[in-house]
């Protein structure tokens, strides 16, 4: 089983119990390229639905949201056992189609509008773990089965070494206080890892609020939980009276594609992808840095990015029509190549060109304007 990535495909070995640290870090670093292939599949979905402030997007962008937590609490788990966590690669981040990394079987992502026909692939990558479902570290069934084979693997671990968890990693990890607020009081949030009981803690979360526990606590209506799991959320969105209406933006488009179609989107959506490039660069060097002061220059990159560039861009993109047929642009959060320690200008270079690429059309390039302000204003990675 393999994940389809900018740079090839990762192939996975047959099942086998996690017993090095080696394999520890490995199996961490899968589970957050897992993470990390799902937030651009909700959030393509969630640019999808018209309008924006529809209760079926509102309920994917809580989804989002969690996700970005997940990977947030798989890197610090992978920090704490002295793993190096690592965003930006084109070996990691996918191209869409792509297959579900470790899934059997096999279950292929794509970016496409957010229907009640293909929320189906949603609920299968959510699926829950049946009582009693074996850990399942390279091969599984369900996200729960894999967490539960890391888990396994921690434990073991921690029990042959008592250094396992490098104390050294706290101030590089994102901190309870930090990116996070739970929406209630149970749905769990940010972890320091310090030893074995916080990252069991910091796993659970991921899997309680993704997959939900398994056995006769399904569906989420026998649940005492104030907050549904991902499963849930999706299974009644796609069962459920409700209905949305969705834009026809193209399925699993890429940014070289939009180049023979329309230099015009093809700037902006190049933009995008370098905007979710920084984010992600950003993310990767908060967890070597130690210094609150300078983790604080970083972290104020993360909502700007997040909500004063790619939410715009993925607007105006979807406002765009392509082709003839009716449809529209969408963002492909594809890799973009950056050269350090060059990024921001480089970010800077790419807004400038897509205002340029709508000359006379005042009103895109006073979208397009109102971004460029918010990247004037990131802090340079490369300065911290």
């Amino acid at each position: 089983m393999s994940l389809r990535t900018h740079g090839g495909h990762i192939t996975l070995p047959p099942n086998r119990p996690i017993r090095t640290v080696e394999s520890l870090h490995k199996h961490l670093e899968s589970a957050m390229a897992v993470e990390l292939s799902t937030i651009p599949l909700y959030l393509y979905a969630m640019y999808s639905v018209t309008p924006a402030t529809s209760d079926a997007a509102k309920a994917v962008h809580g989804v989002v949201i969690e996700e970005m937590l997940h990977l947030a609490l798989a890197g610090n788990t992978l920090t704490a056992v002295g793993g190096t966590p690592k965003l930006y690669d084109p070996k990691i981040i996918p191209a869409y189609p792509t297959p579900m990394l470790g899934r059997v079987p096999e279950l292929t992502l794509h970016l496409r509008q957010m229907t009640k026909e293909n929320l189906g692939t949603f609920i299968q990558l959510e699926l829950p773990e049946s009582a009693g479902g074996k850990p399942e570290p390279d091969l599984y069934q369900t996200l729960g089965q894999f967490y539960q084979a890391i888990e396994d693997g921690l434990t073991y671990l921690n029990g042959k070494d008592p250094n396992l968890f490098k104390t050294a990693s706290i101030n590089a990890q994102f901190p309870p206080d930090s990116i996070y607020t739970p929406r209630v009081a149970d749905a769990g949030g940010l972890v320091t890892v310090t030893d074995l009981p916080s990252a069991l803690q910091a796993l659970t979360i991921i899997v309680d609020q993704g997959e939900g526990k398994p056995g006769p606590g399904r569906p989420f209506d026998d649940d005492q939980k104030l907050e549904k799991d991902h499963y849930d959320i999706f299974l009644d969105l796609q069962g459920g009276a409700a209905t949305w209406a969705v834009l026809p933006v193209l399925t699993d488009p890429t940014t070289p594609g939009y180049l023979g179609e329309d230099p015009k989107i093809y700037a902006v959506s190049l933009t995008f992808d370098a905007a979710y490039c920084y984010l992600l660069l950003t993310l990767q060097k908060l967890w070597t840095v130690s210094s609150p002061a300078s983790r604080d220059k970083l972290s104020s990159n993360i909502f700007p990015i997040m909500i004063g560039i790619l939410g715009p861009l993925a607007r105006f993109l979807t406002q765009q029509q392509i082709g003839s047929a009716g449809q529209v642009a969408a963002p492909t959060f594809g890799f973009f190549e950056y050269k350090s320690p060059q990024e921001l200008s480089q970010l800077k270079g790419a807004i400038s060109l897509a205002i340029i690429a709508y000359v006379g059309n005042t009103g895109a390039q006073a979208a397009l304007i109102s971004v460029q302000g918010t990247i004037n204003g990131l802090v340079d990675i490369n300065s911290v």
